[in-house]
């Protein structure tokens, strides 16, 4: 059973949004594919979850320090508008990410957190007279993600400015 975040720090919380909020937001929107048994879900929730907690850099400081398990609540955070966060608020915003990316993770398990070996990834292969190029072996798994547009504008006002993110990037002004 999930361990749902309720704004108040909860230091064993596992999920930024409940499968009932999930379930909803799928059947409002007609995602057939968010579909099967309620423990795949929940471990979808959890995958996504710790993807927003762990790989974006947030705005604002986590309301209870390191002490409460997820990366929301924050302080110090506004919405796309310029309106405060209440420092004990999980964002809509946030939690419709968590469905988005959860679905994601319940179609292809992982898809989150691939497992590449850079060295490996090919880039371009020609069968005839056989060439092989990989790509840039330096190249981390971020390039390998599955990066949802949706979600990356769903969390955009509470990502960190000028820090830059991997789902959002920097921009620079010329």
């Amino acid at each position: 059973m999930l361990t749902v975040e309720t704004g108040s720090g909860l230091p064993d919380a596992d999920a930024l949004a409940s499968l009932a909020n999930c379930d909803a937001y799928h059947a409002a929107r007609g995602n057939a594919a968010w579909a099967g048994a309620d423990t795949d879900k929940e471990s979808a929730i959890r995958r996504a979850t710790a993807y927003l907690s762990r790989s974006v850099t947030w705005a604002g400081l986590r309301t209870h320090g390191r002490a409460q398990a997820l990366a929301w609540p924050r302080a110090s955070c506004t919405d796309l508008e310029g309106y405060g966060i209440r420092s004990n608020e999980i964002p809509v915003e946030i939690v419709s990410a968590c469905a988005e990316l959860a679905l994601i993770e319940l179609e292809t398990p992982n898809a989150l957190a691939p497992v590449i070996v850079p060295s490996e990834a090919i880039k371009r292969e020609v069968i005839g007279q056989i060439e092989t190029e990989y790509a840039n072996p330096l190249a981390g798994a971020e390039e390998h993600r599955a990066v949802s547009a949706m979600v990356r504008d769903l969390i955009a006002p509470f990502v960190c400015r000028g820090g830059g993110s991997p789902i959002v990037g920097t921009s620079y002004r010329a």
